[in-house]
């Protein structure tokens, strides 16, 4: 088994980076980011990603999903902030075919299907006429 060699450093804020041979933040079992505050990053080959959960967790309790460095989460938000507000993202675009793509903590709400921006009419109909067509 070929197992690979990582950089790691620390700065002077108590930061630790791990890198791969080829100098990007690079770590395949944990985390590649680590800052004094408790919030983590991590990264594959320089890009932010985690199959399995938030690839960014902040110190305040927010999180992001990030699949190859896009926003990406097939069962939920991609992004909840800690005050409650949520973005669905799928491959970088905003996009939530079950409801609004954006959840704001005052019960604002905005619908994106693919990156473009509906309103809520508009995402009703798209839902109508995507139920005819898998039918």
């Amino acid at each position: 088994m070929n197992k690979e060699t990582l950089t790691v450093k620390k700065d002077n804020c108590s930061t630790i980076r791990h890198y791969n041979a080829s100098g990007q933040l690079h770590n395949a079992n944990g985390p590649a980011v680590i800052r004094a505050d408790g919030s983590k990053s991590y990264y594959i080959n320089g890009k932010l990603h985690n199959p399995s959960g938030p690839a960014v967790f902040f110190a305040d309790g927010g999180k992001r999903y990030y699949i190859n460095g896009q926003l990406h989460n097939e069962n939920g938000p991609a992004v909840i902030y800690a005050d409650g507000s949520k973005f669905y993202c799928i491959n970088g675009k905003r996009h939530n075919p079950s409801g609004p793509a954006v959840v704001g903590t005052t019960g604002s709400k905005a619908y994106y299907i693919n990156g473009e921006r509906l309103s809520e009419a508009e995402f009703k109909a798209w839902k109508v006429e995507k139920t005819i067509k898998t039918n």
